[in-house]
């Protein structure tokens, strides 16, 4: 990458323009659901440090929206309330997605918080129908 090619990408970036560079031509936006169970089930402490840890992937350029927390108990059959953090964020493509999964940063949280402390991650990706 030259250095030239590099001062446009991060300006790009840091100018809003994000949605235009990640923007694919059907403009459907995808939707990543993501659930966690900590290898230590219910532990405040390690449920905090993936918190933290996933709200910082909005700063990833492509990520339009995320939201994280815990499940609300329920007694309903079709309820699962079995994991420990829910995590739900927004891109404006499929290629935003795909960069996101390969960008630096998700991998870092991957290797430094994530494995050590998730047991079993379930992931549900769909495209937002606009309505």
């Amino acid at each position: 990458m030259t250095l030239r090619f590099a001062v446009v990408l991060l300006s790009l970036f840091s100018s809003g323009l994000t949605d235009h560079v990640f923007a694919d031509s059907t403009g459907t936006r995808i939707v990543h659901v993501v659930l966690v169970w900590l290898k230590e089930p219910g532990n405040p402490e390690h449920r905090a440090k993936v918190i933290d840890a996933t709200r910082r992937f909005a700063d990833i350029p492509g990520v339009t929206e995320v939201r994280v927390g815990e499940p609300v108990p329920s007694q309903r059959s079709t309820v699962d309330s079995s994991y420990d953090v829910g995590l739900y964020m927004i891109f404006p493509s499929r290629g935003a997605l795909d960069i996101y999964l390969a960008h630096p940063a998700h991998k870092a949280a991957q290797r430094s918080v994530l494995r050590p402390l998730v047991r079993k991650v379930v992931v549900y990706d769909f495209e937002d129908d606009g309505t």
